[in-house]
């Protein structure tokens, strides 16, 4: 499998579980340092926002979408539930703080043998929506420093 086909499967796999993510109202999520700004066009709705990042030659990715029309109570449920439903083990299934709320943060891996992806997904309650930032990586690599100062920088802000 290529990078190309990969990269594709993960963004379909995080457009398919983010049907979840809020308001437009939000402080906006600025992505990773270093990281290439990869053009989306302009949101479909003002309830609606999507905004990716990747590393040129890495299948690593970062994906904002926020959903003002989905609660996070059901967001997280609808993740939890497809998990169930596909007998995944989240690594990490947990809740932390962000921007003053408790928000929830999945990680499982996906992919045959060798090829492996880790999907990190971050669910942040937005008003009547949710946020999620979902960050890909190949199997085996770290946690980008760069992500997580970006994750904590954007969990600290308030709107």
């Amino acid at each position: 499998m290529d990078k190309t086909r990969i990269v594709s499967i993960v963004a379909l796999a995080t457009l398919v579980i983010a049907q979840t993510a809020a308001s437009a109202v939000e402080v906006a999520y600025t992505g990773p340092a270093g990281w290439s700004h990869v053009d989306v066009g302009a949101p479909v709705d003002a309830k609606h926002a999507f905004a990716q990042w990747h590393i040129a030659g890495d299948i690593s990715t970062v994906t904002y979408i926020a959903d003002g029309t989905t609660a996070y109570a059901d967001a997280l449920a609808n993740i939890r539930k497809n998990f169930s439903d596909n007998h995944i083990k989240p690594s990490i299934d947990k809740d932390v703080s962000c921007r003053g709320a408790s928000a929830h943060v999945i990680e499982f891996s996906a992919g045959p043998d060798g090829k492996k992806v880790v999907i990190n997904r971050m669910l942040v309650p937005a008003g009547d929506g949710v946020v999620t930032i979902t960050y890909a990586r190949s199997d085996g690599s770290t946690f980008d420093h760069d992500v997580e100062k970006s994750e904590s920088t954007y969990c600290g802000a308030t709107s």
